[in-house]
């Protein structure tokens, strides 16, 4: 698990806007920059592969590494002393870390520090502090930094201008504090913070686009009359395409009456899209659907693209032994491939598919139901 959180009251507007004010304005000097990582359970381990190896992130570098700690763990002389260090027996451990769901947080740095032979610097954005990992004789190679935000690490790099490329960043430091190194990565979690303060007072709402004036109108019924509305210009290849947009209110902004602010935690359920959360298409409950049998909702979504086009590969994409492989045939092949009528069908399947996967699934609809929405 990532490092404790300290306690505080108040919404997390609230919290973000106290200690963003907190924060001292000095301007941030141009010696470290953030690279980003995914955003999902295996973040610290990406972040460390990315500065200690120069690897980037994949299925493969996270199991790598969740397997360095979970032998490490094992292979420790006093397995009751370390079990009182992790909360539970070192083989519940070790079987817990190598499940890709879990995320990496303090125990896993102090491993990948020794492993790796680097002191690591964690920089905290909610105490806009550094905590320091690894000092010893085994912290041969240098000293890595990474910015914690409360729930996803990045990696911090040196460089000599913002615009660096990867080729020419330092991402070993040398041992040691370094005032002027821990001052600029101070300096990104400061800036992290009054991004996430900006980002918290935003409203968000959905709008469909017309892809060809580029008009933002309510609603598919709004388009519709749109397209027909004989006084607007459109080219001769117009082909009555649209796209669903975002839009952003900043503080302050009016929402039109009847708009759905999607920041409206009262109203809209969010939720990361990572198998390891349950309202996620890529979380793995079988979904059943006539006489198949889907492992994911995903594998679903992307295999009744060619039901109608191309059985055969709708089939592959169906029995696809991970998401990763069902993608990349659905990519692939399947570019010209996907029944006619797709476009026009699309959110309906998606429609059955979830219902289909709430009503097999009862533990998820009850959480489903819990959210009122």
């Amino acid at each position: 698990p990532p490092p404790p959180r300290p306690v505080s009251a108040g919404t997390r507007s609230e919290r973000l806007e106290r200690v963003a004010a907190a924060a001292a304005a000095a301007p941030l000097p141009v010696a470290m920059l953030r690279r980003c990582v995914p955003n999902d359970n295996s973040c610290l381990f990406y972040a460390m592969a990315y500065l200690c190896e120069g690897a980037e992130a994949s299925h493969e570098v996270q199991r790598r590494l969740r397997s360095v700690v979970a032998d490490a763990v094992l292979a420790d002389p006093d397995p009751d002393a370390r079990a009182v260090f992790l909360g539970m027996p070192v083989r519940d451990y070790a079987a817990w870390i190598l499940d890709q769901h879990h995320w990496g947080g303090e125990n896993e740095v102090v491993v990948l520090a020794e492993h790796l032979k680097v002191e690591v610097a964690v920089v905290s954005c909610e105490t806009l502090s550094a905590m320091v990992y690894g000092r010893g004789p085994t912290a041969s190679r240098g000293r890595v930094y990474l910015l914690y935000t409360g729930q996803h690490y990045d990696p911090l790099v040196a460089a000599a201008d913002p615009c660096c490329p990867p080729a020419e960043e330092t991402r070993v430091q040398p041992l040691g504090d370094d005032p002027s190194l821990e001052a600029a990565a101070l300096g990104i979690a400061r800036r992290h913070l009054e991004d996430a303060r900006r980002k918290a007072a935003q409203r968000r709402v959905k709008r469909i686009k017309c892809g060809g004036c580029g008009l933002l109108l309510d609603s598919s019924q709004a388009f519709q009359d749109h397209c027909m509305d004989e006084s607007v210009q459109h080219g001769d290849d117009f082909a009555f395409d649209c796209s669903e947009v975002e839009v952003v209110f900043e503080d302050g902004d009016a929402l039109p009456e009847g708009t759905l602010d999607l920041t409206d935690e009262a109203r809209v359920c969010t939720f990361y899209n990572s198998p390891s959360y349950g309202f996620s298409n890529s979380y793995p409950a079988a979904v059943r659907l006539g006489d198949l049998s889907y492992p994911t909702g995903e594998h679903a979504w992307q295999s009744l693209r060619f039901e109608g086009g191309d059985a055969d590969l709708a089939a592959r994409v169906r029995s696809a032994e991970t998401l990763d492989a069902a993608h990349a045939l659905a990519h692939a092949e399947g570019a010209d491939r996907q029944r006619p009528d797709w476009e026009e069908v699309k959110y309906e399947v998606l429609k059955t598919i979830l219902r289909a996967k709430f009503q097999q699934h009862p533990s998820l609809r009850q959480e489903l139901l819990a959210t009122r929405d």
